[in-house]
C-alpha cells in the first residue's frame, strides 16, 4: 500500500510529499493513515512470530486490527473529504471536455 501510494502524483505540503488523488490539503490525515498501516502491518508480523504465547499473540492481533480499522477510518474519512470538496470542479471539466468533443465546428 505504501508503494502504491507513492507511484501517485503528489504535491508538496508542508515540507512533505502528499498524494493529490485523495489526500489532497490533508498532510495530517496522509501521515495519519501511513502511521496506522505501518502500525497494523507490525501487530501482524508480530502476531506471526510469538506462537507459543497466546495471550501476546492475541494482544498482538487486536492491536493491528485497530490499527487496520483506524487506517481504514481516515482513508474513507479523506475520500468522503476530498468527493465533496473537489467533485464539483471535476464534474466542469469533464463538461467543458465534453463540450468541446461534441460541439460541431462552423466555418
Amino acid at each position: 500500500m505504501g508503494t502504491m501510494f507513492m507511484l501517485l502524483p503528489h504535491e508538496q505540503e508542508d515540507d512533505s510529499l502528499v498524494p493529490i488523488v485523495v489526500f489532497k490539503d490533508q498532510p495530517i490525515a496522509y501521515h495519519a493513515f501511513l502511521i496506522s498501516i505501518m502500525l497494523s502491518f507490525t501487530g501482524a508480523y508480530n502476531s506471526l512470530l510469538i506462537q507459543h504465547r497466546p495471550r501476546a499473540e492475541r494482544f498482538c492481533r487486536v492491536y493491528a486490527m485497530t490499527s487496520m480499522i483506524s487506517a481504514l477510518a481516515v482513508l474513507l474519512y479523506a475520500t468522503v473529504h476530498w468527493s465533496f470538496r473537489y467533485r464539483p470542479h471535476l464534474a466542469e471539466h469533464e463538461i467543458r471536455i465534453w463540450k468541446e468533443k461534441c460541439t460541431p465546428l462552423y466555418w
